[in-house]
């Protein structure tokens, strides 16, 4: 399919040449080692990985500390009933859903440092502004816009974030790379719990989300010490040479 593979590329802004020839690289030479987790961190994806390692971790974790406390963190520090302590979460989850669209469609244009270092800060702010409101079950509009702006926030970081690390590592560690980063980042979804409920247990309300800025102030460090970036789509569709191979 090779004449498909042209079309793609010329669509891509690739200069093709009408003679151009295709080597698939399995059948070039010698199969190649099966890849580890230590080939991602050789000197030229070592930094890379340590800050998908840490942002695919504090991430996760901020997000399950906001679906597993809020519903309880509003009944028994605001007195809300059930019902309205879940309509938090589900404001949460509505975010959730409208930002990660919102976060593919943005990083495709302005690319990954600019969307998701901007998103986190954001987020970072939010977190704040949500630490000084106070909790009222009969005055509760502010606060679910604020569930519904800060949930959008935080699930388009992670869900980006698989774009990210899937743009970081070549075709032959993709697959190891992508995998361990989300399987590290595992480790704070568990520890999740454990987090928020410190955080309300020695801050109440205000220490709760206060926790959401720390975690996504730490996701932001991460990303940005991270250089293999999802370029904006100008650049990315820049017209390049190809070498005839």
């Amino acid at each position: 399919r090779w004449p498909e593979l042209k079309h793609v590329m010329r669509r891509m802004g690739h200069d093709v040449p009408a003679d151009v020839e295709f080597v698939e690289a399995a059948r070039a030479g010698a199969p190649k080692a099966k890849a580890s987790i230590g080939d991602l961190f050789a000197p030229v994806f070592r930094r890379d990985t340590i800050g998908l390692f840490g942002s695919f971790f504090f991430c996760l974790m901020v997000n399950y500390v906001a679906i597993q406390l809020v519903p309880s963190m509003l009944r028994d520090f605001g007195k809300f009933t059930p019902a309205a302590a879940a309509g938090g979460l589900q404001w949460v989850n509505i975010g959730g859903v409208i930002g990660a669209i919102a976060g593919a469609l943005v990083i495709q244009r302005v690319g990954s440092r600019l969307t998701m270092l901007g998103m986190s800060a954001a987020a970072i702010v939010c977190s704040f502004v949500m630490a000084g409101m106070q909790l009222d079950p009969t005055d509760t509009f502010a606060l679910m816009g604020m569930f519904l702006i800060t949930g959008g926030l935080l699930n388009a970081v992670q869900t980006t974030m698989y774009a990210l690390a899937a743009h970081v590592y070549p075709t032959e560690i993709r697959s190891t790379g992508v995998g361990t980063a989300v399987a590290f980042g595992r480790i704070g979804n568990v520890l999740a719990v454990y987090v928020g409920g410190f955080a309300l247990d020695r801050g109440g309300v205000p220490g709760y989300f206060t926790s959401w800025a720390i975690l996504m102030a730490l996701v932001f460090l991460s990303l940005a010490i991270i250089k293999r970036h999802v370029p904006n789509s100008a650049i990315a569709g820049a017209p390049v040479t190809a070498s005839t191979h």
